[in-house]
């Protein structure tokens, strides 16, 4: 069994408990709004009842570094360059989440591009029947 950690905190205006699950090299991410700011009885509850409700994100795979001694100013310089470069921020929970958001945001693209292809595919058969009624003289 892996290990599990859920972090409440405050996203204007609800309270949002963000729930990430490591087991053996595969992370999972799901996200929970609470509303109004949760007691400690109710996240317990939460945990304990609704569990498996949650819907986490595809699974990705992690790697586990081995722990070495870096040298304190190389590791000024690394950390610097990362908050120079145009990666994303964020915690690791929150760009899986940004990750989903965008894999649903495609897929939703994608539909409704379909579906205007089908409609513009239709108005296009109906014109072209009209036009052929016509020529016939109905």
């Amino acid at each position: 069994m892996g290990m599990s950690k859920l972090t409440v905190r405050f996203e204007d205006p609800f309270w949002v408990g963000i729930i990430e699950v490591e087991d053996g090299g595969d992370y999972r991410v799901a996200r929970h709004v609470f509303g109004a700011e949760p007691t400690t009885p109710e996240v317990l509850r939460f945990v304990c009842d609704r569990w498996r409700e949650l819907r986490f994100t595809d699974s990705i795979q992690i790697q586990t570094e081995q722990a070495k001694r870096i040298n304190p100013k190389r590791l000024r310089r690394m950390i610097e360059k990362e908050i120079q470069s145009s990666a994303r921020r964020g915690t690791k929970a929150q760009q899986t989440l940004a990750e989903q958001r965008e894999a649903a945001k495609e897929a939703s693209e994608a539909r409704s591009r379909a579906r205007r292809e089908d409609q513009r595919r239709e108005r296009f058969a109906k014109k072209t029947e009209k036009r052929k009624r016509k020529h016939r003289g109905r």
